[in-house]
């Protein structure tokens, strides 16, 4: 199999690359692996490479390079798809590597291409070919730069497989992108054995990763001020460069640690550094994952971390190879780090222990997971991604999604329940690919998003065109229903967002499904067919009011035969009770005396959104305010009509619109709105 990585550069010292090369040196004892870099700006990458895999550089920015591109005018063309930062004063990435990038995707014989980078995952979703296209998110995705976060996303549903680091983030992801589930994987970065590893017995604490506030090196230089208060024969070493060195600098001479606290600067590789140390520190707010914590572990070193989200919680045991303290709390990591400086024996053994648990983040366990999550991104594809679905006479809907191949034998189209009560139903797919969601019993009441799940678990959701929903009988379906069932069941398919099957179901003991509303200045006539119970005495339409459900209003119900009913809502009543700048009131039927409310409303009908479709005249009426009888109000009126010439002031008068409409659970509402004069 040939597998290629797809990465901005390899020319910055980060987590991502080093774990992307590492990743890839591990499958190249099995594979034919290449990392595609967009740029090249210096001579070596930081960290070491397999020399199995090979690199193709796209764009070279080196001056003293025979094959540099600085004298393509491309090289200051900002790029039109790939993302750009909008502080970018010059382009990082220039038209010149985007166009490169789009020509080796177009033409590359991958069987795989991964993508390392958002950036890079946005720009494979408009990829053509026929590899599999799968993208390894480094970090958060809910944290990432709203100019971009939108369209990576949308680019989700392009991809094969999408991994993440922790279960936690998988987990997320899934909520912010609910269309991907079944797609994504757990693939911790992938982090090598160390060749030599600490003896324990150096009195030095060892904390690295690049100097930016976010990774909080100031707390652990204040947890150590207290570590070398009892022990002042240990160390702090501080490995790493960036923005804060200055800071803490500073922080270090204020607090009169210079003889004990060192800032080593960066180092690659890094593993040689702490084989020097006997405790390692991670003090991070946030940290995605955290190679240097499996680093440190690899080189035998306990980790004392932060509960940072959510990498350190799923590296470290706690108690066992490290001890993780809350976030924020200085006092908490002093006496952890205290607790493996004190006692020698314990150290030993954690180190002991993070040797060993760290195997699950080398290489072979690496290759053998990602090598998984390949696997089931081809056998998702095999598997039918496309379906019609036709509701017949009484309403069931059939879905069609072809012939099965035979490893799709046993296949189940699943059935999810989108919003705030997730659900889920499964209806077997016959192997000429057919299946049914009954119309009694078959979906609770909701809107339902459709996929088809094999029996080795892996799963694809389903979509449509504008041609693949049938719903022609269901204009002629029986309603309501039989005695016995609910009064209404309807099964709605229809194309959601990015094209998926979804099926909104009604399932209504009760119902009143309006069959016309004439509204004029007076008064809004009701005219609906109440299934399920029976009007009796006392009967009234209710108007709730939106916010404050104490507030009802009601109008009288005549009844007529086979459960019609009629009602008159008087506009009056409804501009009396308005309280600008506007209000909303529910309407519900109460069937008789102290019986339970009725929805009112449009549910039998092939509408998935009456809002938009069925309109209805909005009248405004005047409202003229009563003159007030006070001694001072008479005398206000004299000095006005005095300064206006002997003639009286014009009373102030309130317009009030009244606009009736179906919510969008396709209830019967009535909105007043004040109405600008």
């Amino acid at each position: 199999m040939k597998i290629s990585f797809l990465v901005r550069d390899l020319c910055h010292m980060g987590g991502v690359v080093s774990a992307t090369q590492n990743l890839a040196g591990a499958l190249a004892a099995r594979h034919e692996v290449e990392i595609v870099a967009l740029r090249k700006v210096r001579d070596e990458s930081y960290f070491p490479l397999d020399p199995r895999v090979s690199v193709r550089v796209l764009t070279d920015l080196r001056k003293h390079s025979p094959t540099s591109d600085l004298d393509d005018p491309l090289i200051e063309v900002f790029p039109k798809v790939y993302p750009v930062d909008p502080a970018e004063k010059k382009p990082v990435v220039s038209r010149l590597a985007e166009l490169r990038l789009l020509e080796f995707l177009a033409t590359t014989d991958a069987d795989v291409v991964v993508s390392s980078s958002p950036r890079n995952t946005i720009m494979l979703s408009y990829a053509e070919g026929n590899y599999l296209r799968v993208t390894q998110e480094h970090s958060m995705p809910s944290i990432y730069a709203k100019y971009y976060q939108g369209r990576l996303f949308k680019a989700y549903h392009s991809l094969d497989a999408l991994t993440a680091l922790t279960p936690e983030e998988v987990v997320s992801i899934g909520n912010q992108v609910p269309g991907v589930r079944n797609r994504l994987a757990v693939m911790p970065n992938c982090v090598p054995a160390a060749p030599v590893q600490s003896k324990s017995t150096n009195k030095v604490i060892i904390a690295a990763g690049l100097l930016k506030e976010n990774k909080n090196f100031a707390a652990v230089i204040d947890a150590f001020a207290t570590v070398v208060a009892k022990r002042p024969d240990w160390r702090l070493r501080i490995y790493g460069g960036g923005t804060e060195k200055a800071n803490l600098r500073k922080q270090i001479e204020t607090l009169g640690l210079h003889n004990t606290v060192t800032l080593m600067g960066p180092a690659a590789p890094v593993s040689p550094e702490f084989s020097k140390g006997s405790v390692f520190v991670l003090p991070s707010k946030r940290e995605a994952f955290g190679n240097v914590i499996v680093e440190a572990m690899a080189a035998g070193l306990p980790v004392v971390s932060t509960d940072a989200d959510h990498g350190p919680r799923n590296i470290i045991t706690h108690g066992e190879d490290g001890l993780i303290v809350p976030r924020g709390d200085t006092a908490a990591m002093a006496e952890a780090i205290l607790e493996l400086v004190e006692d020698d024996e314990r150290r030993k053994r954690m180190g002991a222990a993070a040797v060993r648990n760290a195997v699950r983040f080398h290489e072979p366990a690496s290759c053998a997971r990602f090598e998984a999550i390949l696997h089931d991104a081809a056998a998702r594809r095999a598997l039918p991604t496309t379906a019609t679905a036709q509701v017949d006479g009484m309403g069931a809907v059939h879905i069609d999604v072809g012939t099965l191949p035979p490893e799709g034998h046993g296949a189940e189209i699943v059935c999810r329940r989108t919003g705030r009560n997730p659900a889920e139903e499964r209806f077997a797919i016959d192997p000429d690919g057919s299946a049914v969601v009954p119309w009694r019993g078959g979906l609770p009441e909701g809107t339902w998003e459709l996929s088809v799940r094999a029996q080795d678990g892996n799963e694809v959701p389903l979509t449509v065109d504008g041609y693949g929903c049938d719903v022609r009988d269901l204009l002629n379906v029986p309603l309501p229903r039989q005695a016995g069932a609910p009064a209404l069941e309807l099964l709605l398919p229809h194309r959601g967002e990015m094209d998926r099957l979804r099926i909104r179901s009604v399932v209504r003991e009760t119902h009143a499904e309006i069959d016309a509303l004439d509204v004029d200045n007076e008064s809004a006539e009701v005219a609906a067919s109440v299934w399920g119970v029976a009007p009796g005495p006392g009967a009234v339409l209710e108007a709730v009011h939106r916010k404050d459900k104490e507030r009802v209003l009601s109008f009288p119900v005549t009844a007529g035969e086979d459960g019609r009913i009629t009602a008159v809502v008087d506009c009056a009543t409804l501009v009396r009770e308005h309280e600008g700048p506007e209000q909303i009131w529910d309407v519900w039927l109460r069937p008789a005396a102290g019986a339970e409310r009725v929805q009112v409303g449009k549910l039998a009908t092939d509408v998935l959104a009456p809002i938009g479709v069925f309109t209805f005249p909005r009248p405004v009426i005047r409202i003229l305010p009563e003159p007030s009888r006070t001694l001072l109000a008479k005398v206000g009126r004299r000095v006005t009509r005095t300064l206006n010439g002997g003639k009286p002031a014009p009373r102030p008068v309130t317009k009030v619109e009244i606009r009736p409409y179906y919510t969008a659970l396709s209830q019967l509402a009535f909105k007043t709105v004040d109405v600008a004069p």
